[in-house]
């Protein structure tokens, strides 16, 4: 998505969910705390809000990040989507994107899907050792959605940390 285009898109999406709340720029100000003149700079295309302002909007809107990104929360990866097998397409879509799954010659009239295990083996079996020890004593935990996350950032932040070395 060009830059331009998706700040003006963001803006339009920013003044929309505004107006259908009846609100003006100075009262999201007030919600926000982000100056009026910045939200009138965000709908007009010539700023891109930090997540932290979006996330502050969208809070104010009585809406989603994803919603003000995305236009719509099916487009975005994972955490937002709004249904299982949306969940799954953009999982298996941002892997297919990122090179963790490829095609490789079984013979010379077959391929197959397969996953590079050689990128980030450890942090995936990491995840899914963690993930399958949490499915089985979900119970146990006093906080299972605070556990969860914090096994999906820490991972997460492996992967990210990988990469970011390359």
């Amino acid at each position: 998505m060009d830059d331009q285009w998706r700040k003006e898109a963001i803006g339009r999406r920013i003044k929309a969910a505004r107006s259908e709340l009846n609100l003006s720029q100075k009262n999201l100000q007030e919600k926000t705390n982000i100056k009026d003149s910045m939200i009138s700079d965000f709908e007009h295309g010539k700023r891109e809000p930090s997540l932290a302002n979006l996330a502050k909007i969208a809070h104010a809107l009585n809406t989603t990040i994803d919603n003000l990104y995305y236009g719509d929360s099916s487009n975005s990866f994972i955490e937002s989507a709004p249904n299982y097998g949306m969940k799954i397409v953009n999982c298996f879509t941002e892997l297919m994107l990122n090179d963790e799954i490829g095609r490789v010659n079984v013979d010379e009239y077959n391929t197959m899907p397969y996953i590079d295990m050689k990128k980030n083996a450890w942090a995936v079996r990491r995840l899914l050792e963690a993930l399958y020890e949490f499915k089985q004593n979900e119970e146990t935990y006093p906080n299972p959605d605070l556990y969860l996350d914090q096994i999906k950032q820490s991972v997460a932040n492996e992967i990210n940390g990988e990469k970011n070395n390359v």
